[in-house]
């Protein structure tokens, strides 16, 4: 009887984490989003009913964006020289007073027709972290983008790696940005 209830007590915690894909109404209700091969269009769904529980607190903030890394790829060499000379340096940061719609560093719901041939293979938000990634056919070829870091009401550290080989290319393009947010306080009069 013991190793029954034994049993069944350290199998719980498993069965937690394997909960299913969310639905809209389970996003409004916890926060979180567990989604895989799913389009655009229901990943903005379920992050605008997520946002819904815990939303940005508006008010005076601290934005940043850092180039992690660049592989220019086929790029043009002049671009790529420009480019790579922010690779690395501190992030360009910027204070001023938001609005909660103002503070969502990946907002899904704003890609639009440029994200019509994207499917999101995976899209975890859950407690507070994200972990996606996303696939997409374009006119200029295939692309890939993943997504991962924290965002709470009040702060976010978003990293994001896009990779693409223009359609008759073979090297591919890729880089990485850092998008970072801090709430300081309330918006001064």
């Amino acid at each position: 009887m013991r190793l029954t209830i034994f049993a069944a007590g350290a199998l719980l915690p498993l069965a937690a984490c394997n909960q299913g894909p969310s639905t809209e109404e389970s996003a409004r209700k916890t926060g979180d989003i567990r989604l895989e091969n799913a389009g655009v269009e229901e990943v903005a769904k379920q992050a605008t009913a997520a946002d819904a529980k815990t939303p940005s607190q508006p008010g005076q903030w601290e934005t940043g964006m850092q180039l992690v890394a660049l592989e220019p790829g086929a790029m043009p060499e002049a671009i790529a020289a420009k480019m790579k000379e922010d690779v690395g340096k501190p992030p360009r940061t910027e204070r001023g007073c938001r609005k909660a719609e103002e503070l969502k560093p990946l907002d899904i719901s704003r890609l639009g027709a440029m994200a019509s041939g994207c499917r999101f293979s995976k899209y975890r938000f859950v407690g507070g972290k994200l972990d996606a990634a996303m696939e997409c056919e374009t006119p200029m070829g295939k692309a890939q983008a993943s997504f991962s870091g924290t965002q709470t009401p009040t702060a976010f550290d978003l990293t994001m790696t896009q990779r693409q080989t223009p359609t008759g290319q073979t090297k591919a393009t890729s880089m990485t940005v850092r998008l970072t947010g801090k709430r300081l306080g309330e918006c001064k009069a």
